[in-house]
């Protein structure tokens, strides 16, 4: 793996000026507003070096990361416990086991259904436009209009309701 001081040609022991004058000798070579055959992803390479070697904070920290490599990995033991295994679909595992908060079956109430009613009040409105537009009713028009703001009102409403409930149901 060539390093930033490789790709410059530089010794990792030179000046930030020695680098600066690599940098500047290989952008007028490769960058490709300069040099009619120059390389973007070259000058992209050349960039990122001088990047990290110009700035002398950078510059530190890549240097230590060059002496000390990240250690390899473990190597993976197929078969034992820790090795993954895809949940077959007739293990008898409970999906809801795999949830941080136990499951608690709520009681649901026919006033839950309420939160049905905007969807409910939207649809009749179209149809009932449709439905005066084949028939030619004028009152049932003007009904189907009159009813989409108030399903949309409903559209506010309904999380609000549905809060207040759960607010209620969890005081209980």
């Amino acid at each position: 793996m060539a390093t930033y001081y490789d790709l410059l040609g530089v010794d990792p022991a030179a000046t930030t000026e020695e680098i600066q004058r690599a940098y500047r000798r290989l952008a007028r070579r490769h960058h490709p507003d300069v040099a009619p055959d120059g390389d973007r992803a070259t000058m992209a390479e050349i960039n990122s070096a001088w990047a990290v070697l110009g700035d002398p904070a950078r510059r530190r920290l890549y240097d230590a990361g060059l002496r000390e490599p990240a250690p390899p990995p473990p190597p993976f033991a197929p078969g034992t416990d820790d090795a993954w295994q895809p949940l077959e679909d007739d293990d008898g595992v409970d999906p809801e086991s795999y949830s941080d908060e136990p499951y608690v079956e709520v009681e649901r109430r026919p006033s839950d259904m309420l939160v049905m009613t905007p969807v409910l009040l939207a649809l009749t409105a179209v149809g009932g436009f449709f439905l005066s537009i084949l028939s030619g009713s004028a009152g049932l028009r003007t009904f189907s209009i009159l009813l989409v703001p108030v399903s949309g009102m409903g559209f506010v409403m309904a999380p609000l309701f549905v809060m207040l409930r759960s607010k209620r149901r969890s005081r209980e």
